[in-house]
């Protein structure tokens, strides 16, 4: 909702720009904090931190704005929130060696099939092009990039398990590749923003960018990133609930449905064992 306002005046990358610009300046002061205590991380971390940004921030939001403006919401729900538990506990097992079980495999279903349920009825698509194709690419980028991401990030802070620093430095090397990207639009939309909008923009960085990741690596930090990113199931189903108390849209049956199986799905893969 509340990109949605902005983007009526700016474009994406700018948006994601002045976004990670705000959150990197709320940020600076924790990096600064960290090396004057003598916590620097190595050459290999920083190269890491680095590949998180761009992961997490900089391509990851490109491909979010340009798969969802071709795609649409329908399909961006289930390719991304659908897809990336399942593609996190597939690099979780590659690359952490994380266990795989039945359990696990079950939540993950649920809240897929949870998700696709939510989802249906705006996967209706009348007329389809080729740049709806490049939409459904950019989103499976997306949600490999997050997965990739939330893996490599616990595997980063298993080693020296501080998510704040971790979130300093990625939202700082993410906003870094943005900049270059922002310029293959126009900065100067950004003096048409109205009071409002830079209200919307504030929120965004403060809550949801400095906030929103610094408890994900928290998260990250506590348990397995398959079990994290389960959670993120729910995202349509708070979107439903906040539809029904904001404006009193009543859900549809298949929402119930979708938005139980996602429930057991999530509490399934978290109750399951290492």
């Amino acid at each position: 909702m509340a990109a949605s306002v902005v983007l009526t005046t700016l474009p994406p990358v700018i948006l994601a720009a002045v976004r990670f610009l705000i959150a990197a300046a709320i940020y600076s002061p924790v990096i600064l904090w960290e090396y004057s205590r003598g916590n620097k991380p190595s050459r290999a971390d920083l190269k890491e931190l680095a590949a998180l940004g761009f992961l997490s921030i900089s391509i990851y939001f490109w491909l979010q704005y340009t798969g969802v403006a071709y795609a649409g919401a329908g399909v961006s729900a289930v390719l991304v929130t659908g897809l990336i538990p399942v593609l996190t506990g597939l690099a979780g097992t590659v690359i952490l060696k994380e266990s795989f079980n039945m359990k696990k495999g079950l939540g993950i279903t649920l809240g897929l099939a949870g998700v696709v349920l939510i989802a249906l009825p705006k996967l209706l698509v009348s007329n389809v092009d080729w740049l709806f194709f490049v939409g459904v690419l950019c989103l499976l980028g997306n949600a490999v990039c997050w997965s990739l991401y939330s893996t490599l990030s616990r595997r980063l802070m298993k080693r020296i398990g501080k998510p704040l620093m971790v979130t300093a430095y990625t939202t700082f090397f993410g906003m870094l590749f943005l900049l270059p990207m922002s310029l293959t639009a126009s900065w100067g939309t950004v003096a048409a923003l109205s009071s409002s909008q830079w209200w919307s923009i504030l929120y965004l960085a403060v809550i949801c960018s400095s906030g929103g990741y610094l408890l994900w690596n928290y998260a990250l930090n506590k348990m397995e990133a398959v079990k994290a990113t389960t959670w993120l199931y729910l995202e349509p189903v708070a979107a439903f609930i906040g539809s029904f108390a904001l404006f009193g849209v009543i859900p549809l049956p298949l929402t119930i449905l979708g938005g139980a199986a996602i429930l057991i799905g999530a509490l399934l893969t978290s109750l399951s064992k290492q």
